[in-house]
């Protein structure tokens, strides 16, 4: 009776500690999220190349077909072509899952430009949906595809 006791409390010990592990890779894949936004606002392609692996492929909304890391930041540049204005945006968090190895998030982002003198919202542009899998590369992740598009429009 003791060595089953001992066997359940090893398994409830082991499937507590995975759960701290997916719940700890899940909050720090977000914040790869959150940091890929900070690096469109900023125009940082350089950081933003960083978060994709090599060998990725995915269907972005800019895009009639799937690409890859070659031609993943084309539309970040022309965020920040005119001067007056500049780039922001919200996240949604829709929903972060852990499956070990990889990480698959769902979130909203809605894009709007400011005015560079004032910082008021003078053009929204769209509320897209955005999926990116991560996956675990050495000591950090890596976008290894992605899909994203227009919200669509809720009806009545």
């Amino acid at each position: 009776m003791r060595d089953k006791a001992v066997a359940i409390l090893l398994v409830f010990l082991l499937s507590t500690s995975a759960w701290a592990d997916r719940a700890a890779d899940e909050e720090a894949v977000w914040q790869l999220e959150e940091a890929y936004w900070q690096y469109v606002r900023n125009n940082d392609l350089a950081n933003y190349r960083t978060l994709w692996d090599e060998r990725f492929v995915g269907w972005p909304g800019f895009s009639d077909k799937p690409v890859g890391k070659e031609s993943i930041g084309a539309w970040i540049a022309p965020l920040h072509a005119n001067p007056a204005e500049t780039y922001d945006y919200t996240l949604t968090r829709g929903a972060v899952r852990s499956f070990g190895e990889v990480v698959v998030v769902h979130y909203l982002v809605e894009d709007f430009m400011r005015s560079a003198e004032s910082g008021e919202i003078i053009r929204q542009r769209d509320t897209y949906r955005i999926t990116h899998t991560w996956q675990r590369n050495g000591d950090t992740w890596q976008i290894i595809t992605g899909m994203s598009g227009a919200q669509a429009s809720k009806s009545n």
